[in-house]
């Protein structure tokens, strides 16, 4: 009778180590799951925010509205914060959200830099690639250059916007932004691209006529044209730097002129008809000095000028297409 009583005993034990393991078990698939629907959940708030919208994020990740919106709903009620604010026409982020989605760009960046290393995916570059950058910038280095590279890299997708306002990288789902000056406190990563300088031009036929200052002192005595900052509406001082002290800051002068524009293309075309003697970035007036339209002087005053810099995200910085784009640009301005 004993024997039995402990037959039955260990029985009872077996089913109930068998049962406690199977539990162990289900218990860990099940926190596995729910670490794999977070990462889904904080890309789809990252889409969101992104594009700007529930829908837009919807749109690109190729799922409903309802379950992008119960997505964010069941991280609002895990992280017991609100992340966005909605109203019927606009949604921006909480003070939570911006922290939320600056830790999410770091934790999916490194997945998605994980998930390349592991799996080859930097040998087989595709996606979509979005880019902003200035006129200038597009016209003189990176379309007539494009072609080749679309050439090399035929499964990514390209869409680029040209422009010289002010973008918000997050709102407009760019990748990439290229700009030109000191770069916003936005916690984007740079990689610069270029330098450039403070050069003084004329046309060949204004320095003939008027003849060839020597210093920026002697600017008083000719027709200057100086460029009004867009944003505050003031004249822009002019940048030099001394030739006997090179290591001193810039100094700044201010000539007096006739002309003043909000435009730098006018001014170079004002400059080119020989209305006078105007200051820009080598970048500006690269094109004009090459073929002769203007030549540089004050040569051994000249004050650097800002860089130029490709902006990115800091959840991209190693994802293949962009960094493929990077490397593009950095052959692109520096041949």
């Amino acid at each position: 009778m004993h024997a039995v009583y402990a037959l039955a005993a260990m029985r009872k034990s077996g089913r109930a180590a068998i049962y406690h393991c199977g539990n162990v078990d289900n218990r860990r698939k099940t926190k596995g799951r729910q670490a794999v629907d977070r990462l889904d959940a904080l890309k789809v708030f990252c889409t969101v925010v992104e594009t700007g919208s529930f829908r837009g994020g919807a749109d690109r990740m190729g799922v409903s509205t309802s379950s992008v919106t119960n997505q964010i709903a069941a991280l609002e009620t895990r992280f017991g914060v609100r992340l966005l604010n909605r109203t019927t026409r606009r949604m921006s982020m909480t003070e939570e959200g911006r922290h939320c989605y600056q830790m999410a760009q770091r934790i999916l960046g490194d997945i998605g830099t994980l998930e390349d290393d592991l799996s080859g995916a930097h040998r087989d570059v595709r996606g979509l690639l979005r880019i902003d950058m200035p006129g200038l910038v597009s016209r003189l280095f990176v379309a007539p250059h494009l072609s080749s590279f679309l050439a090399r890299y035929p499964a990514i997708n390209l869409r680029a916007t040209v422009s010289d306002r002010l973008v918000d990288m997050v709102e407009e789902g760019i990748d990439i932004m290229i700009r030109i000056g000191d770069l916003p406190d936005s916690g984007l990563l740079a990689r610069k691209l270029m330098s450039t300088n403070y050069i003084c031009c004329a046309s060949p036929t204004y320095l003939k006529r008027c003849g060839t200052p020597v210093s920026p002192e002697q600017l008083s005595d000719f027709d200057c044209l100086n460029f009004i900052l867009p944003k505050s509406r003031q004249i822009r001082a002019w940048q030099f730097v001394d030739p006997g002290q090179p290591d001193q800051e810039a100094l700044q002068h201010d000539p007096v002129g006739r002309v003043a524009m909000d435009h730098v293309d006018s001014l170079i075309a004002m400059c080119e008809t020989g209305a006078g003697i105007a200051q820009f970035t080598s970048l500006s007036v690269a094109e004009q000095l090459k073929d002769g339209r203007l030549v540089a002087i004050l040569a051994d005053w000249q004050a650097p000028g800002p860089s130029v810099s490709a902006l990115f995200h800091h959840r991209h910085h190693k994802v293949a297409r962009v960094q493929v784009f990077l490397d593009f640009l950095s052959g692109v301005f520096n041949p």
